[in-house]
């Protein structure tokens, strides 16, 4: 009688996809990615490598509101934001369970801190290779790009940005940067050695951040470089504070792009 009904159950024709609505499924699950996120008022008492590294951060406007306190707008979308959590998954297995096996890691994931400017980050990780203390950084990426990192032996010039505050911050001469393929774990090292140019670079940046810093100090709020409908304002998460603040009293020019070919 179970077998039978079973087998009935089984042949019953199947009902359209439609009414189940698979696409509003779906989408209901990708949403729960953004449960815990939205607006969030935030003051900023430090300059981040990781934030300085990347878009807004170049914008010395952006870290005058941020110092001051502002409205952070998440604008992540549910697939950025699982990329994101599967990059700091990614990270606890790579910097807790290879680098911490192979014998060469000195420390992993430790509080960097400079006072002037204010910095403030999270290091990767201190190995000793080669009779030498090297900064590590690791990144996650797909295979597309892995794979021209691979062929080029370049790194994204943000990354370097990032490495290179660590490594003055540290006083260091070699880092390196560590990237996964995404799709088949294959690790890929590239490193940084310092030179006259990183040196140059890294000393400019350090001087705009003291003087974007002394701008905050002194309650002047820096002009906008850029038009509103820029891709750098698109993406900013203080852009409705920044469109409702005042027109600006001071000119300071962004910080200096760092060139891939350096």
């Amino acid at each position: 009688m179970t077998k039978n009904l079973l087998k009935e159950i089984m042949l019953k024709p199947t009902e359209e996809n439609d009414s189940f609505e698979t696409e509003k499924f779906v989408e209901t699950i990708q949403n729960g990615y953004l449960a815990d996120r939205g607006t969030k008022f935030q003051t900023k008492k430090t300059f981040g490598p990781s934030t300085i590294a990347y878009g807004h951060g170049e914008c010395p406007r952006y870290w005058y509101l941020a110092f001051s306190g502002a409205n952070f707008e998440d604008n992540n979308t549910p697939y950025d934001v699982a990329n994101m959590t599967n990059g700091i998954i990614s990270h606890e297995r790579i910097l807790g369970k290879a680098f911490a096996g192979s014998g060469i890691l000195i420390d992993t994931e430790f509080d960097l801190r400079e006072s002037d400017p204010p910095i403030y980050g999270k290091v990767d990780g201190l190995v000793k290779w080669q009779d030498e203390e090297v900064v590590v950084e690791v990144k996650t990426t797909n295979e597309m790009v892995f794979e021209y990192r691979k062929r080029t032996n370049k790194p994204k010039a943000g990354h370097v940005i990032q490495l290179l505050i660590y490594m003055k911050v540290l006083k260091k001469a070699k880092g390196v940067l560590v990237y996964e393929n995404k799709n088949n774990h294959e690790l890929l090292a590239i490193p940084v050695q310092i030179n006259e140019n990183y040196i140059n670079w890294i000393d400019q940046a350090f001087e705009w951040m003291r003087v974007v810093r002394k701008a905050w100090e002194e309650k002047q709020l820096p002009m906008k470089n850029y038009r509103s409908n820029a891709k750098i304002c698109k993406n900013c998460p203080l852009k409705s504070d920044c469109d409702k603040a005042e027109a600006g009293v001071i000119k300071i020019a962004s910080l200096e792009e760092l060139s891939e070919t350096m």
